[in-house]
C-alpha cells in the first residue's frame, strides 16, 4: 500500500461519520444474520423483536448523521425510527 492510500484511510477513519458508519455496518450484518436464522429456525418469528429494534437503532443513527449534515431527510429517518420502535414493542408484547 502506498503513502497516499494510507493517508486516505487515516483521513476517512478520522471523519465525523466513521463511527456511525461502522456501527451501522455491524447492525446491518446482525440484522441479516437474524433474518436468516429466523427463516430457517424452528420457531417462526423468534427474532422479530430484535430485528425491528436493531432497525430502529440503525434508523436513529442515520437520523443523527443527517441532522449533523443539516439535511431535511432527517425527518424521514426520525419517522422511520418511531415506526420501527413501535413495531418492535408490538412484537415484544405479541400483538
Amino acid at each position: 500500500m502506498n503513502k497516499e492510500s494510507r493517508t486516505y484511510i487515516k483521513n476517512v477513519m478520522r471523519g465525523r461519520g466513521f463511527v456511525i458508519d461502522l456501527i451501522n455496518t455491524i447492525l446491518s450484518a446482525a440484522i441479516l444474520i437474524m433474518v436468516i436464522l429466523n427463516s430457517v429456525g424452528l420457531v417462526s418469528g423468534m427474532y422479530l423483536t430484535y430485528i425491528f429494534a436493531f432497525g430502529a437503532v440503525l434508523s436513529l443513527l442515520n437520523c443523527v448523521k443527517k441532522v449533523r449534515a443539516g439535511s431535511g431527510f432527517a425527518v424521514a429517518f426520525a419517522l422511520l425510527t418511531v415506526l420501527l420502535g413501535t413495531v418492535s414493542v408490538l412484537c415484544y408484547i405479541k400483538l
